[in-house]
């Protein structure tokens, strides 16, 4: 899925007029006719539910399978077990973002061609009654600006931390990771490593991991599964 060109619109669906609308994102992918069907069987297979409940007003879709986050306010990453389903910049309604942000989720809908029709966002329940889309939860993070400098600041101090007592190996990739504007994956390269070669952290540091690894801003979800999971298995000195 990796493959196929796709688009993300970030939209609102109002079931009814005294209804708040309900927060979405449209992943419009662009693969040949012939290949819509196993776009869907693809999407099936990682998790993804028909979504007609959503459009008749109920607001539970399915289990979260993907995660959404964004650094920076424009630009969105969504992802799953596999892949990066899409990343770049969106255009998002009034108040979208604080509305997602404040749910800590979004409901994510995909299809081939969806957005091509004129009138596009009325033709998506019967879309998703005649089995042309399917979707699924995200969970969200969102930071800003000045939250990333901050972790990138916190990265650097946790590589710093460990550099001493790692191979060299894993300070290259941590290295690496940071030079590539990576600072999740530099942490979680230096935690794992200091997991296996059973390596005792300073208190300090674990305190710090442990904070970031609990907000709702500094990871996305799964990767502070992952880091919350390596915690319990390390030791301080």
């Amino acid at each position: 899925m990796g493959e196929s060109a796709v688009d993300a619109v970030a939209m609102y669906h109002t079931p009814a007029a005294d209804r708040r609308g309900t927060p979405m994102v449209a992943l419009d992918y662009d693969v040949e006719p012939g290949t819509r069907d196993t776009l869907l069987q693809k999407l099936a297979r990682r998790g993804w539910r028909d979504p007609s409940p959503v459009f008749d007003g109920v607001d539970d879709l399915t289990s979260a399978v993907l995660s959404l986050r964004s650094a920076d306010g424009r630009t969105l990453v969504i992802e799953d077990g596999t892949d990066v389903l899409f990343e770049g910049v969106v255009t998002p309604p009034h108040g979208w973002f604080e509305h997602v942000r404040a749910l800590g989720a979004v409901g994510v809908i995909a299809g081939a061609g969806i957005t091509a029709a004129p009138d596009w966002q009325r033709q998506l329940p019967r879309l998703a009654r005649e089995s042309e889309l399917l979707g699924s939860i995200a969970t969200v993070t969102f930071g800003n600006v000045a939250g990333r400098e901050d972790f990138h600041a916190f990265a650097y101090e946790v590589v710093s931390a460990l550099r001493p007592a790692l191979p060299p190996d894993a300070v290259h990739d941590a290295g690496f990771a940071l030079e590539d504007d990576r600072p999740h994956r530099a942490v979680l390269e230096v935690v794992d490593s200091a997991v296996r070669h059973r390596v005792a952290v300073p208190a300090r540091i674990v305190d710090l991991l442990q904070r970031h690894a609990a907000d709702r801003t500094s990871f996305g979800w799964r990767d502070a599964r992952t880091l919350k999971r390596l915690l319990r298995k390390i030791h301080t000195p």
